[in-house]
């Protein structure tokens, strides 16, 4: 009688490992290097693996640098998605906190979803494991502890952050444009140099009347680079939107476009003495076209960047030792910010040799003219090298950032360039909610001299002040040179210049009361008068004041006077007592919030009734706070006003004599000017006029 043999089928289980890090560990020796935490933890799970015959690994899953806090991690949506489409049979981690820290993920995925897909998870270090039933509740209070963990590091993170504000250090990723990281210390910023002159250069467009969009012309036409191109050219890894509009393959529209073109090597060996060929063109037609105009904006230290004119016809067949640098009547170099002309028909890159894993590449500024015939315009490329090989690069086309009148405005009232650093502006929901919301301006942190000023103090007043004017630019993009201070004597308003054409085709501007522009105007100031009048007139009294200046027993009374006025006195000790009440309002405000609290806990309100008065105190005390920044402003204009008359005779000792005016010198004699309306005691419309001096009392 045969014995009989019984077999068992072993039913497989497939097994995904999952690993995750948070921190990165720095000492990785190449990129492709794994952190010695995840090898042990892969060690690890390996092992455990081998302990289950029925189990075989499908798929090892990773993510490093990533938090434990929600779901936002490549890897891990890759996983769970196997999981849904009933791929996987098993998780397997270490420990349930590396699955996820997030209590709403693991009710979520081990107790809703798993189950619901067939799919077991299972953790060694805390031997979680969904098909035991009995460790529910451990595994459950696991992702509590977990969720307090979370909590409290993101308390920590947030106290951390604020007593480094207090200090006036700084926390953000990027320096704002002007400054720069200190290289000893990452919290510490220095001046930038190169973009201070640039803020300079706006300054004194701005003080001498220039608008906003006429400055961001001007820089543009000077290829000055705006902050964000800026900051991408000095290497910074600040990600510039992509424009949602925008191709990052091909150009469509005309415009002007950033080309990067990325060179790297993939192979084992080091590839040697390698060209690679660029074209912008058509698929019919691969082509520099003349409607093209390009600029080099930067060159990696490692690569040569050639062109030339010549039109090859077997350009797909040319050989490296048909390739020869050193004939100038061929190739010629390129250097970083040349222009190329227009004539080009092919740019070369190449390499003496590169290593694997290097990066290297070059950046073009491309501007399209016009695009009438609708082209989709590609970049082409071939690779020739000693290897022979298939080079590997990639690239991308993005719209060039311009500079703004809005980019400008921003920048310039930025009270950074004061010194004063403004911090905790933003601030994100939670811990597992990253979206940014503004925070209230009492939750904001500011530390003055945190950092050091781009301006002097006059300089910033001054241009605070001229940012602050309720003024227009003209047609041309430029201010007249009185704007912001002309007023109408009788109803207050500002006068508006207008345009018009005389009898003999000449062009005159006039000044007009902007009350007369309303449809429902009450001002009898009801006439222009000539902006030329107004200019001579400026120009005649100025000169009279210098004329009075060096007579020199006016110039001794006039000293005299300046020592014994107490100045501004009445003006300063206004906004001093509205400062003194707006700030006991505002305590009142405080107490009245915390009050408010305390009625809600005891019941004396109810819910609805807290929500509508806390919205309402909220908002006079937001009103308060604005107002007393204004008083702030005005009482630093008042002392500019005093420096200015007490040193009325070192800006009269300026000047001789003056034929014509500038906006600076128009800001630094004229405070205001009223203009009366025109009665029969007026005999000629110079004496409309009234000027106010900055140094009169």
């Amino acid at each position: 009688m045969k014995k009989m043999i019984e077999t068992v089928d072993i039913i497989i289980r497939r097994v995904v490992l999952y690993l995750r890090l948070s921190k990165e560990d720095l000492e990785k020796p190449t990129k492709e290097a794994i952190s010695e935490s995840i090898k042990n933890q892969e060690m690890m799970l390996k092992e455990e693996v081998k302990k289950h015959p029925d189990w075989q690994i499908v798929g090892i899953y990773c993510d490093e640098d990533f938090s434990g806090a929600g779901t936002y991690r490549p890897d891990f949506e890759k996983m769970i998605k196997l999981c849904e489409n009933g791929e996987i049979d098993i998780v397997l981690c270490k420990s349930q906190s590396r699955f996820s820290r997030d209590m709403e993920v693991i009710e979520k995925y081990l107790h809703n979803k798993f189950i619901e897909w067939g799919v077991r998870f299972v953790s060694i270090v805390d031997n979680a494991d969904t098909a035991n039933k009995g460790n529910k509740k451990a595994r459950q209070i696991n992702a509590l502890v977990n969720e307090w963990f979370l909590e409290d590091l993101s308390d920590n993170i947030k106290a951390t952050f604020r007593t480094k504000w207090e200090n006036g250090e700084c926390t953000s990723s990027f320096a704002k444009y002007g400054f720069i990281k200190d290289p000893k210390n990452k919290n510490h910023l220095l001046i930038d140099p190169v973009a201070k002159e640039v803020k300079v250069q706006i300054a004194n467009m701005i003080l001498n009347g220039y608008g906003q969009d006429k400055i961001a012309n001007i820089l543009e036409d000077k290829k000055i680079p705006s902050p964000y191109e800026y900051k991408a050219m000095n290497g910074c890894k600040l990600k510039i939107p992509q424009s949602k509009y925008q191709d990052p393959t091909c150009i469509t529209k005309s415009g002007s476009y950033i080309i990067r073109i990325s060179l790297y090597n993939s192979y084992k060996q080091i590839l040697k003495n390698i060209n690679s060929l660029f074209v912008i063109g058509t698929d019919e037609l691969k082509s520099y076209s003349l409607e093209f105009h390009i600029r080099v904006r930067s060159i990696s230290e490692d690569l040569k960047l050639y062109y030339t004119t010549h039109d090859f016809s077997n350009i797909d067949k040319i050989k490296l030792n048909e390739i020869d640098f050193y004939d100038n009547n061929i190739w010629k170099q390129l250097q970083v910010n040349e222009i190329i002309s227009d004539d080009v028909t092919y740019i070369m890159s190449n390499n003496v040799e590169l290593d694997r894993l290097i990066t290297t590449g070059f950046e073009l500024e491309v501007t399209l003219d016009k695009n009438k015939e609708h082209n989709t315009y590609l970049l082409f490329t071939k690779t020739i090298s000693d290897n022979d090989v298939e080079f590997h690069f990639n690239y991308e086309i993005r719209k060039k950032y311009k500079w703004s009148g809005s980019v400008i405005y921003e920048m310039m009232r930025d009270s950074i360039n004061n010194g004063v650093l403004t911090q905790g502006k933003t601030r994100r929901i939670s811990y597992k909610n990253h979206k940014c919301i503004s925070a209230s301006k009492e939750q904001w942190v500011v530390c003055d001299d945190a950092v050091e000023k781009t301006f002097d103090d006059e300089t910033w007043l001054s241009l605070q002040n001229k940012l602050n004017e309720n003024t227009r630019a003209g047609s041309n993009g430029e201010k007249h040179i009185f704007c912001g201070k002309v007023f109408c004597q009788e109803c207050g308003c500002n006068l508006r210049k207008n345009n018009s054409t005389n009898a003999k085709g000449e062009k005159v501007q006039y000044l007009l009361c902007k009350d007369k522009d309303t449809k429902w105007a009450n001002c009898n100031n009801n006439k222009s008068i000539k902006l030329n009048v107004v200019y001579d007139y400026v120009v005649e009294s100025i000169n009279e004041l210098l004329n009075e200046y060096y007579d020199k027993q006016v110039l001794k009374d006039l000293y005299e006077e300046t020592l014994e006025n107490d100045l501004f006195k009445d003006q300063k000790d206004s906004l001093i007592k509205e400062k003194s009440d707006i700030k006991s309002r505002i305590e009142k405000k405080e107490t009245i919030f915390r009050q408010l609290y305390d009625d809600r806990a005891m019941g004396i309100i109810d819910e609805s009734d807290f929500i509508s008065l806390r919205g309402k105190y909220k908002e006079e005390k937001e009103n308060l706070q604005e107002r007393l920044l204004k008083i702030e402003n005005e009482l630093k204009h008042i002392e500019l006003k005093q420096n200015r008359l007490k040193n009325k005779n070192a800006l009269l000792s300026q000047y001789q004599h003056i034929d014509a005016l500038t906006q600076i010198m128009v800001d630094e004699f004229v405070d205001r000017i009223e203009v009366k309306s025109l009665d029969d005691t007026i005999k000629e419309d110079k004496d409309r006029i009234k000027i106010v001096w900055n140094f009169q009392t």
